[in-house]
């Protein structure tokens, strides 16, 4: 069963790929030579593009096309014809073999090193972490079980897992909970890929480039292929692309390209934003295809209309984030223009002014993170720019940062401390600093009487540029403006080439001595031991939040560290090329086992503390699969409503449909969780059956005679194609009084109505006869904790252990909502309020 998940997982990232070089092949492939690109910037550009191309052209073929074999056998064609099209353009030649097994030499173990540290070894199948997971498997299965994909279900982008998993566990069979588990292993890989797309444009030299990859693989913190990261990696090849597309000597550099490439790429944006659907941006995508295959006779042009135009909207097709991401990329590369001019101008007071820089930013840096640290033990009083955040945000996005809303959520200094401390990691940080710092004492930069760079400097450019782009942007993620966290990967990146850049120039690029060999292999090998004991592989104390989740790792840092020790005593060979590796295996070893550490310490700021006796970190456990087990086989047409952490399992498994939405399975509004809490608690009461059931759908019936977009297309197949039209940015708005549909799941909740209205409302919604669907509540230990929970509490993360009271149980047995099924922890009960 895993080898046929295996199998399919890899033929759905093929029919992706494939799809995405068949909409490429609308340009010349002269665009390629035009501008610049490797064989591994190709693969990753056809995949960012086919990822989302291919839920998009499945969705339209879904409403024209019932049988779902019919689509994926159009589907299946269409990226045989890219692979097979586009092969001489991304096969490996016979003088790249060696190269392709070099990568695959470094790729694949630190891939599955990687898998481990971040899923497998905190999972045991079928329990594991899905939280994120459980809105494309829903619409994945709902796809599967219907052959229509829910074009409500995306929120703001078309999930590039939903629609191509449906297709395939409709057709072949494939168990998407195992898929869960073998997508995070082929995700690691491409981006490791893009890491490798990425050195590619900044080293054309072997040797940096394969230190600079080694680097970025170790460090690697992105695991998981969404939307959101499928386009901060594509945006960091991007920028490698944009640096291998620039001259490096300033007197080549066309000042003309450079203002005509951004204008294009702004203009892009502009027009994407304003098209504000998924399916016209494809469209604009498509259209700048043409347009550089009609300028593919003037290589410039073409090659700008390319940059500037086909790449961004890609980014902007995967994912709204990438209005962020293309100009953070753009400034990027704008910055080292603009320093490779300032050096090329000496003598001047240019130099000096990036070594001040390169001093001042990490300071500043500094003080924030000590000032955040102050306001989270309670040191320095609490502040907030939120009101002028909203300022902006009400402008670009028509919305302020409310509390309990996602903008307020991803806002703040603290958080994007956090989730800058997650991607970059202590061991990374604190030596990459001292490196810079090091270098800055030890590397003066030589000039010959022209003012050239002498050739003992020559990579001063790329490392002041990636060290103060990194430094800058991670000063901009600090100011707290909502998820600008998300650049991390941009800033990582930048990071990397300025850790290989200071590695190479200090240790490498001269020949020192045996004695020096061994007093940096020592120095370096003691530095990362120290700290991954004292921080990581040893909690000082039990009682601490990371405690437990450390224990899941032990074993993988003592081997860690064992490795490096072997490898800091191969640094005393006589050879260099020995020595070389070594040292490269020692800092490169110690970044991932940083990164190994810290993964146990962020799962308690992500999931709190670890309960007493918990194996596994999962939302749920045996008896929620066996109840959403039970409602796929016996329940078809059922409106689930339960608490979000419930309901998560069940849709995931199932594909049932809810009676309200939720982003996260903590994150619900206010006052639809009210409203659903009263529900439940009045099914629970002690009151005469009659009066329970009519006060419980006089409370359900304004939730259900609002019901969302993507549940009432799921019950009436109503409007696929407007649906597929409708604008990615929602705005919050009351819901309708009458009994209309609403996409928007964020609203208010009308009053109640009287028993009559209750029941006319909800049989209009819910209609009769072979149509007929039914509410159904899940009621478990959880369920009545989340009900009596403030607005501003939360549950814990971990299933309950404790059964559900055998009263509630008799109590719902012997009132007026039927109990369809019960196990140890939780009851089925159908809500007859349209009978």
């Amino acid at each position: 069963m895993w080898t046929t998940t295996f199998v399919l997982t890899l033929l759905f990232f093929l029919i992706q790929l494939g799809t995405g070089f068949s909409i490429l092949t609308i340009a010349s492939t002269k665009f390629i030579k035009a501008c610049r690109l490797t064989k591994a910037q190709f693969v990753v550009l056809g995949f960012t593009v086919g990822a989302s191309t291919t839920g998009i052209l499945l969705g339209l073929l879904s409403l024209f096309v019932n049988d779902m074999w019919l689509q994926f056998a159009a589907m299946l064609a269409l990226s045989g014809f890219g692979l097979a099209w586009s092969w001489p353009n991304w096969r490996p030649s016979s003088g790249e073999t060696g190269a392709v097994a070099t990568w695959c030499i470094l790729a694949l173990p630190i891939a599955l090193l990687t898998w481990w540290w971040s899923f497998g070894a905190f999972s045991s199948f079928p329990y594991g972490d899905i939280g994120a997971d459980v809105h494309w498997m829903k619409t994945a299965q709902e796809y599967a079980d219907s052959g229509v994909i829910n074009p409500y279900a995306a929120q703001s982008y078309v999930d590039l897992r939903s629609a191509l998993a449906g297709s395939l566990a409709g057709t072949l069979g494939l168990d998407l909970l195992r898929f869960s588990w073998t997508y995070r292993f082929f995700s690691i890989l491409f981006f490791l890929l893009a890491s490798y797309a990425f050195v590619q444009g900044i080293y054309s030299t072997s040797q940096r480039k394969w230190i600079a990859f080694f680097f970025a693989a170790a460090g690697n913190a992105v695991v998981l292929m969404t939307n959101g990261s499928l386009a901060v990696a594509s945006s960091v090849v991007f920028l490698g692309v944009l640096m291998s597309n620039s001259e490096r000597d300033a007197h080549d550099l066309s000042t003309r390209s450079v203002l005509l490439l951004t204008v294009i790429a702004g203009a892009t944006l502009l027009l994407a934003f304003a098209f504000n659907n998924n399916t016209l941006v494809l469209a604009l995508l498509m259209a700048g295809l043409l347009v550089v295959r009609s300028l593919s006779n003037t290589g410039k042009y073409a090659g700008l209309a390319f940059l500037g135009w086909i790449w961004p909207a890609t980014l902007l097709l995967a994912h709204r984030g990438s209005f962020l991401f293309v100009p953070t990329v753009l400034a990027s590369w704008l910055l080292y223009l603009a320093i490779v001019r300032m050096i090329s101008a000496w003598p001047s007071a240019s130099v000096a002014a990036l070594r001040f820089l390169s001093f001042a930013l990490p300071l500043i840096i500094g003080g924030i993170v000590v000032c955040v640290a102050g306001m989270r033990f309670g040191y320095i009083p609490q502040m907030s720019a939120n009101d002028t955040f909203s300022s902006i945000t009400g402008l670009i996005l028509g919305r302020r940062i409310e509390g309990g809303e996602e903008l307020f959520l991803g806002s703040g200094p603290q958080v994007a401390t956090i989730e800058l401390g997650r991607a970059m990691g202590p061991l990374f940080t604190i030596c990459i600093t001292l490196g810079v710092a090091w270098w800055s004492m030890t590397r003066p930069v030589f000039r010959g009487p022209s003012g050239a760079i002498g050739p003992q400097s020559e990579g001063f450019v790329t490392l002041a540029w990636s060290w103060i782009a990194g430094c800058g942007l991670m000063l901009a993620v600090l100011s707290g403006f909502p998820f600008l966290y998300r650049i991390s990967t941009i800033i990582m990146s930048l990071f990397t080439i300025t850790a290989a850049e200071t590695f190479c120039q200090l240790l490498i690029d001269f020949n020192p001595s045996r004695y020096r060999r061994v007093l940096v292999a020592a120095a370096v090998t003691l530095l990362a031991t120290v700290l991954v004991v004292l921080v990581y592989a040893f909690a000082w104390r039990a009682d601490l939040p990371f405690a437990r989740y450390q224990a899941f790792l032990r074993p993988t840092e003592i081997a860690g560290i064992v490795l490096l020790t072997i490898l800091a005593l191969s640094t005393l060979a006589r050879s260099r090329r020995i020595y070389v590796y070594g040292l490269v295996g020692v800092v490169g070893l110690g970044v991932a086992v940083d990164k190994i550490g810290l993964s146990g310490i962020v799962r308690s700021y992500s999931y709190g503390a670890l309960p007493d006796r918990t194996a596994v970190v999962s939302h749920y456990n045996a008896d929620d699969l066996e109840v959403a087990r039970w409602l796929r086989d016996n329940l078809r047409k059922g409106i689930i409503l339960s608490d979000p952490y419930t309901m998560g399992i069940v849709q995931a498994v199932t594909g049932a449909p809810a009676a309200y939405l939720f982003s996260n399975l903590d994150t619900v509004n206010e006052a639809v969780a009210k409203r659903t809490k009263s529900v439940v608690r009045t099914m629970l009461q002690p009151a005469e059956g009659r009066q329970r059931l009519e006060d419980a759908c006089s409370l359900i019936a304004p939730l259900v005679g609002a019901i969302n977009s993507e549940t009432f297309f799921q019950m009436r197949r109503a409007d696929a194609l407007g649906g597929m039209m409708r604008s990615v940015r929602t705005v919050t708005a009351p819901l309708p009084e009458t009994a209309q549909p609403s996409s928007d799941a964020g609203a208010s909740v009308s009053p109640e109505l009287s028993g009559e209205e209750a029941k006319s409302t909800i049989q209009n919604i819910l209609e009769a006869g072979d149509n007929a669907w039914n509410l159904v509540a899940i009621i478990t230990p959880r369920t009545i904790a989340w009900t009596h929970l403030a607005a501003d509490q939360r549950l814990s993360y971990f299933p309950p252990v404790e059964p559900i009271e055998p009263a509630i149980i008799d109590g719902l047995r012997t009132g007026p909502f039927p109990v369809l099924f019960s196990n140890r922890q939780a009851a089925v009960v159908r809500i007859p309020c349209s009978r």
